[in-house]
């Protein structure tokens, strides 16, 4: 999981993560391709959902981490997380090539859009720092001081951001970009993602095995699920009522029903899975195992892992992607 120029910093962070043992989030609808974020060698792997196969990977910033897209604008953002780059790739979804570069704040991790109100923002792992991009103009237009953040997402005019040192979520409202409300949650929250249109969020707890569940309409946790052995990201499936959720050190998937918040299935797939995406155009959860180099896409109809794409070496670095965040557009 890393290349050169790691700062100490990033290094602690990511020792951290891979001692006790994160990825993506939003289900983006008629999705064409399953993006891979390759974190050990600045490059983002394509897959062609069609066949499970890898057709073509480009080259992003120094240890990529996270990526999400605008679809209605034709962009997407990769998040690179070394201390000596620490910035946001913005590309050309339609030919797969960076058109920007945007500074941001130290050692970023995930980033989230608000294609409404032309914003993304972007965590820090190092700097009590959320930077908010103008997406159109890729300038830094606020910087959020809520803490050291790892995950964010949106509902609504209220972005949520997970708090790993301090345990908690903070609320930030889109309009006066403040932090509006805290919401503590369970120990170590990585990733978050929002289920809009249920008005809810789920927190993955690293170090308790748990899922903490946000009712946005009050910011009140309301449930908290056991999961498997060290819970990193979360993945929706807003229609069917289902929840997917890593478990890095305990190599499966939890399934959750949102309906009644319990766990209905695990499914074993690779080595240290992080990233996890839902692709409503096929039903399928597409996973990013760390440890595995490879991507294991589920059934969401049978919860049956139905293939599995392995990621090979590149070119450019002796390791085989490392792969960390995975998106669906």
């Amino acid at each position: 999981m890393k290349l050169k120029s790691l700062s100490f910093g990033v290094l602690f962070v990511f020792a951290m993560l891979l001692l006790f043992g994160y990825g993506g989030n939003d289900a983006l609808a008629a999705a064409k391709r399953v993006y891979v974020v390759n974190g050990a060698n600045k490059s983002i792997s394509v897959i062609d959902p069609a066949n499970n196969k890898v057709v073509m990977t480009f080259s992003v910033g120094v240890m990529p981490s996270e990526m999400t897209a605008d679809t209605s604008a034709g962009k997407a953002y990769v998040v690179n997380s070394s201390s000596g780059d620490s910035s946001v790739s913005v590309i050309d979804i339609a030919s797969n090539s960076v058109v920007a570069k945007v500074k941001v704040g130290t050692e970023p991790m995930n980033v989230a859009v608000d294609p409404a109100n032309k914003r993304a923002y972007v965590t820090s792992t190092k700097d009590d720092a959320l930077s908010v991009i103008d997406t159109t103009n890729n300038k830094v237009v606020a910087t959020v001081k809520p803490g050291l953040t790892f995950d964010v997402d949106i509902i609504g005019k209220k972005v949520y951001v997970t708090n790993f040192i301090e345990n908690k979520i903070s609320v930030i409202d889109t309009t006066s970009n403040k932090v509006i409300d805290t919401i503590k949650v369970g120990a170590t929250p990585l990733g978050i993602t929002a289920d809009p249109a249920n008005k809810r969020l789920y927190a993955a707890n690293h170090m308790d095995n748990t899922v903490s569940v946000i009712d946005s309409t009050n910011n009140k946790v309301v449930a908290t699920v056991k999961v498997g052995e060290k819970p990193w990201g979360v993945a929706i499936d807003s229609a069917n009522k289902r929840a997917y959720v890593t478990n890095r050190f305990g190599n499966s998937v939890s399934v959750i029903d949102t309906a009644n918040n319990k766990v209905v299935a695990t499914v074993e797939v690779g080595k240290e899975p992080i990233g996890i995406v839902f692709n409503p155009a096929n039903n399928r959860v597409y996973v990013a195992n760390h440890a595995g180099i490879s991507v294991s896409v589920i059934d969401a109809t049978n919860n049956k892992v139905v293939a599995t794409v392995k990621l090979g070496l590149t070119p450019d670095s002796p390791y085989s992607g490392s792969p960390w965040g995975i998106a669906a557009f």
